[in-house]
């Protein structure tokens, strides 16, 4: 009896197992990068979303409430969608480029918060300063989010 047939099957049961596995890895390893993808995109859209509504919050307090109410309702205002708890989620889930970018960007409105407790409503150069500041770090912070969902392939 011959031997070779058995050794040549053996070796090529061996060899197609270790082929389908080598494509179960790589298919995983797709798949966990498109999740991974889809998750840092929520989580960018949840804090641009978060930087934009505190930003309309913080307008609608400047406007609208007294000067002397002002300083707790801008504190009041800066913490209601939660941009700081946002921002600590992407420290731990993005690349350092775009948790830079976002702490960079969560200052402004932080500073914006000061701004709105003290100001007078009709201090329209000083607003349009910080909404240009804020807008072109949100114009920033944008870039770099996009550049890393499009690199994750």
């Amino acid at each position: 009896m011959t031997w070779t047939a058995p050794l040549f099957a053996h070796l090529g049961v061996l060899l197609g197992a270790d082929a389908s596995a080598m494509n179960d890895q790589r298919r995983c390893r797709c798949e966990e990068r498109a999740r991974s993808r889809e998750q840092r995109a929520a989580l960018y859209a949840e804090y641009l979303t978060a930087l934009e509504d505190t930003g309309q919050e913080l307008l609608i307090v400047l406007r609208t409430v007294p000067a002397h109410e002002r300083p707790s309702a801008a504190q009041a205002a800066f913490t209601a969608y939660g941009l700081a708890v946002v921002r600590h989620r992407i420290h731990v889930l993005a690349p350092a480029s775009v948790s830079d970018a976002a702490d960079a960007v969560f200052r402004a409105p932080r500073n914006s918060q000061g701004h709105v407790a003290t100001a007078e409503p009709g201090d329209g150069s000083a607003l349009e300063r910080l909404k240009a500041e804020i807008g072109d770090l949100r114009d920033r912070i944008k870039s770099v989010m996009r550049h890393d969902i499009a690199t994750m392939r």
